[in-house]
């Protein structure tokens, strides 16, 4: 895919003003028609309901794409013999972050992290070590945009997960790969607000993608992402890269479905 053949594509759905769901993907000019069926239907179908708004956005790249291989996945085989809150405190001291503050936010984030009590509709930045929200509109957030896997690393993905491939889990780890390529971004905490889809992770920078089953009670339409970042961050460059930076993932990484303890020990 040449540079001049690259577009955005971008759907967004919303009920009543509400967002309810949103994709996107970078395509030559020759997959437009079919992208956009294909982001269409997803609206039109989504566990959340059927909108009465539909946003398709399509333009072309100015700026050329930065090829990435994607983060590690690591899925936790032994789930059921953990809390969440006890998984989530061994991870934390994994990525370097007090637990209580990844355990303040994590609850912020089922709860409804924006001052109204709502879903944010983008992400916060959280200073990992003093726990301050960093992001200059707590309504907003700030949104992670711009990527997408090509076909080939898409089908390779495919083959290495196997049955436990599931879109979902693409959508996530190829964004996730492009938080964590940030150099300010020590972690990520992602929780789905899709009452139905309760499989959340936590990603960490040196380490990889780990995927975590029953991050939340199923039934809950609240959730949430956080950029935990270590120290001062030029906000200007950091929002910049976040959401006007384009990304492709060509070259997968590794698969592993381990007990939390062998993930915790791994390097």
């Amino acid at each position: 895919m040449t540079r001049n053949k690259l577009f955005s594509i971008k759907m967004r759905a919303s009920r009543e003003r509400e967002h309810i769901s949103g994709a996107e993907r970078i395509v030559p000019e020759e997959e437009i028609s079919a992208t956009v069926k294909e982001l269409t239907e997803k609206a039109l179908y989504h566990p959340k309901g059927r909108p009465d708004s539909i946003n398709i956005k399509i333009e072309h790249l100015e700026k050329s794409p930065i090829y990435l291989r994607l983060l590690d996945i690591y899925e936790i085989a032994d789930r059921e013999n953990y809390t969440i809150k006890e998984i989530l405190t061994k991870l934390f001291k994994k990525a370097n972050i007090d637990s209580n503050i990844g355990l303040s936010i994590y609850k912020a984030l089922i709860s409804g992290a924006s001052p109204a009590g709502t879903v944010m509709r983008g992400a916060m930045i959280v200073d990992c070590q003093t726990g301050i929200r960093l992001e200059p509109d707590k309504f907003r957030g700030i949104r992670a945009s711009y990527m997408d896997i090509t076909p080939e690393a898409e089908e390779n993905l495919k083959k290495l997960v196997g049955e436990r491939f599931t879109p979902n889990m693409k959508d996530a780890v190829v964004l996730s790969t492009k938080v964590l390529n940030q150099p300010d971004v020590i972690a990520e905490l992602c929780i789905s607000d899709d009452p139905n889809y309760t499989t959340g992770y936590l990603s960490i920078k040196g380490f990889g993608y780990i995927r975590i089953r029953n991050i939340k009670p199923p039934g809950l339409s609240k959730g949430g992402r956080a950029f935990f970042v270590k120290g001062k961050i030029n906000r200007k460059t950091f929002i910049e890269y976040m959401e006007t930076l384009p990304i492709l993932i060509n070259e997968i990484g590794n698969y592993v479905l381990a007990p939390l303890s062998s993930i915790i020990l791994g390097a």
